[in-house]
């Protein structure tokens, strides 16, 4: 009886047409709310927010050298790189944002894109040990945590996964500094300093500019073009200066220093530098920036070229 009467009281509650429309109820309350707060999100509050975030640069960022370890110059410019785009907030977390003003969040996404580029180059030539053949784990997993596609419409924290990817550049440099007296064979973090590698590192920069170069776009987005290329000669700019540092005397072996290298650092501030209030092809604006990527993605050629036949 008593089994009989929970069950019965069971179908009783579970069925009863009052419970179910206090439940609806306050399910359509939730959802009204919800939906409400995300229709402020983008209008108006979005709009409210979007002029701080939409600011972009023009002016090429002081690389810092660090001359007592072999390798930490390349290897921080592209720490400091991801970090400055912390320090600035990326426009990324934010679809809101996005939505009404879009310029910064192209710089950002071009960036990003050429930053992965370089922590690749890290990863499968100039951080890879030879004679162990493994990657160092920690530009694997650095690589990996600022892969992400900033088209999905969702709400995501790429600031969560960029600072696991500094984090895991930190740990790497730490390697670095402990095995540099080492054995090759004994060393979990190595940094190759050779020309043939730095010809693989200059056509991997050229190929990344190049992708997005020969995006089609139409008037509608000819500024979405223009800041993402802008947002890779930017990442660019930082990973060429800790080149520099690194690289410099192999470059001067190959008399490819002050006759390609340094030519290519002043188109690319001269480049970096174009700055206008409305991107108008009508204006040239976005022919121009192409014109000098295309010659910046010429000089690397060259450069490459030079240092892999001598």
């Amino acid at each position: 009886m008593e089994t009989k009467s929970l069950s019965s009281r069971f179908f009783a509650y579970v069925f009863n047409v009052k419970e179910w429309f206090i439940f609806l109820k306050r399910f359509l309350a939730l959802f009204v709310i919800a939906a409400l707060s995300l229709v402020l999100w983008f209008f108006p509050l979005s709009l409210f927010v979007a002029p701080f975030y939409s600011i972009t640069t023009d002016t090429v960022p002081t690389i810092k050298e660090y001359p007592s370890l072999e390798g930490e110059s390349s290897t921080m410019a592209l720490r400091d790189g991801l970090q400055s785009l912390l320090d600035q907030g990326l426009v990324t977390n934010f679809l809101g944002v996005r939505t009404w003003i879009d310029n910064k969040y192209y710089q950002q996404v071009g960036e990003i894109e050429m930053f992965r580029i370089g922590i690749n180059i890290l990863e499968n030539n100039l951080a890879r040990n030879r004679g162990t053949g493994g990657a160092n784990k920690y530009i694997v997993q650095a690589r990996s945590d600022i892969y992400s596609d900033f088209s999905i419409p969702i709400f995501t924290s790429y600031t969560t996964r960029m600072k696991q990817s500094i984090s895991n550049i930190d740990l790497y440099l730490q390697q670095l500094k402990e095995d540099q007296k080492k054995e090759m064979m004994s060393k979990r973090a190595v940094f190759i300093v050779n020309s043939d590698n730095l010809a693989t590192a200059l056509d991997q920069l050229k190929q990344q500019l190049q992708t997005n170069l020969m995006t089609t776009t139409t008037f509608t987005t000819d500024d979405d073009k223009f800041y993402r290329i802008k947002g890779n000669l930017l990442a660019m700019y930082y990973i060429l200066k800790g080149i520099d540092y690194d690289f410099k005397d192999k470059m001067l072996d190959k008399t490819s220093y002050n006759e390609n290298f340094v030519p290519i650092m002043e188109l690319l501030k001269e480049a970096i530098a174009q700055n206008h209030l409305v991107i108008l092809e009508s204006m040239g604006h976005l022919s121009k920036l192409e014109k000098d990527a295309n010659l910046i993605a010429q000089k690397l050629s060259e450069l490459r070229d030079k240092l892999r036949n001598g």
